[in-house]
């Protein structure tokens, strides 16, 4: 069974993990992120162009969120 390891809500942990497979194929073919306790399957080999993807729109999310909460200036 898979298992998700996170101190996110649920939903945010979603979102990310759709910014995760659509930025990577490897991923995608995955299905998801969670781990599976299985070197092959948790340790998928990612282009650094995926992980700079991934980065940057988690870092809009974030934003995104910290503006909608007030925590940040738009």
């Amino acid at each position: 069974m898979a298992r998700y390891y996170t101190n996110l809500p649920m939903a945010t942990f979603r979102k990310l993990e759709k910014i995760a497979l659509e930025a990577s194929i490897s991923l995608q073919n995955r299905g998801d992120i969670a781990c599976r306790w299985n070197d092959d399957e948790d340790f998928p080999e990612i282009a650094i162009t995926s992980i700079q993807g991934m980065l940057e729109a988690a870092y809009r999310l974030g934003k995104e969120d910290g503006e909608k909460l007030g925590w940040m200036e738009a």
